[in-house]
């Protein structure tokens, strides 16, 4: 994706004008973070993992997913779309997804769930209102407010209101990122960001070009700025059965990850294929033979990890 965007809003009119798009509002989080969090999924991503679990999230626009399985040949869909996107032939449902405008109107009334629309725009101030119901949480328990993707970072005006809001209510904040982006992007939101959580993936740049979309030169970089910046760190690698499952490649990521100063752990996730069902409702083609390492490898790779980085969950 091309480092386009405007710069950030100066005034309060600017950001009121602001609008992003949302995915999904996660409320009483306890896995994004510290504490009680507040998860607020932001759509795009600048990055392309064959195995994302959440695919629905990489696109920035609306879209639609489709679950024939839920279908129940009602029509109504094929009866409110203008468009002609909907078919019903021989008593089977048909979607041509070329000829849909998202206009919406088929899942407001598809109350089967078999149309489901992923991602509305929203204000600041109406996730604002969403994330404020759970204050009193946030304090209790230390928790605070957690902003994902997708990639969180490339809608930045939108995200940049947000977090300075969340500081002037005195909210801890965190972002969720993969770092393939323009550096200055991320750059004017540290002094409102209390805790950093970024993915990586994979170090060997032809393993990082065939299964994320790009070499990873720039992710790297702007990781190493992102250890010097003196904000808190997780780092993150999902692991991936035939991909980033063998010693070599983790023990060059703990390498790696091991010289930030103010680390605070390195996590080693599971692949689960939690995207699969939902990579079929968008149309996209199916995942490529990905799975699951067994415990024992996790604690090879752990093991392996710890070799460079004190503290390493999994």
């Amino acid at each position: 994706m091309e480092d386009v965007g405007r710069e950030a809003p100066a005034s309060k009119s600017a950001e009121e004008a602001l609008r992003g798009t949302v995915l999904n509002i996660q409320r009483f989080s306890t896995q994004d973070g510290p504490g009680v969090r507040t998860t607020v999924f932001l759509k795009g991503c600048t990055n392309h993992c064959a195995w994302c679990h959440n695919p629905e999230s990489m696109r920035l626009k609306p879209e639609l997913q489709v679950y024939p399985d839920r279908c129940i040949g009602c029509g109504r869909c094929v009866e409110v779309c203008s468009e002609g996107a909907h078919l019903l032939i021989d008593g089977e449902k048909q979607f041509d997804r070329e000829l849909c405008q998202m206009c919406g109107r088929c899942a407001e009334d598809c109350f089967a769930g078999g149309l489901v629309i992923a991602g509305k725009e929203m204000s600041v101030d109406e996730v604002m209102c969403e994330i404020l119901q759970d204050e009193t949480y946030y304090r209790h328990s230390e928790g605070g407010v957690t902003f994902s993707g997708g990639e969180p970072v490339i809608q930045r005006e939108f995200l940049l209101a947000l977090l300075r809001r969340c500081k002037k209510k005195g909210i801890h904040t965190a972002i969720e990122t993969a770092a393939n982006y323009n550096w200055r992007w991320v750059e004017e939101m540290l002094p409102y960001v209390d805790l950093v959580m970024c993915d990586l993936k994979i170090m060997t740049s032809k393993l990082h070009k065939k299964f994320v979309g790009n070499d990873g030169e720039r992710i790297q970089e702007n990781l190493r700025k992102l250890g010097d910046s003196g904000v808190p760190m997780i780092v993150r690698t999902p692991v991936v059965g035939g991909v980033n499952d063998a010693k070599e490649e983790i023990a060059s990521i703990a390498h790696f990850v091991g010289s930030f100063e103010h680390l605070l752990y390195y996590e080693l996730l599971t692949y689960h294929p939690l995207g699969a069902s939902k990579r079929e409702s968008l149309g996209l083609p199916k995942e490529g033979g990905f799975y699951a390492p067994d415990k024992a490898r996790m604690d090879e790779l752990v093991d392996v990890a710890r070799t460079f980085i004190h503290d390493v969950r999994s």
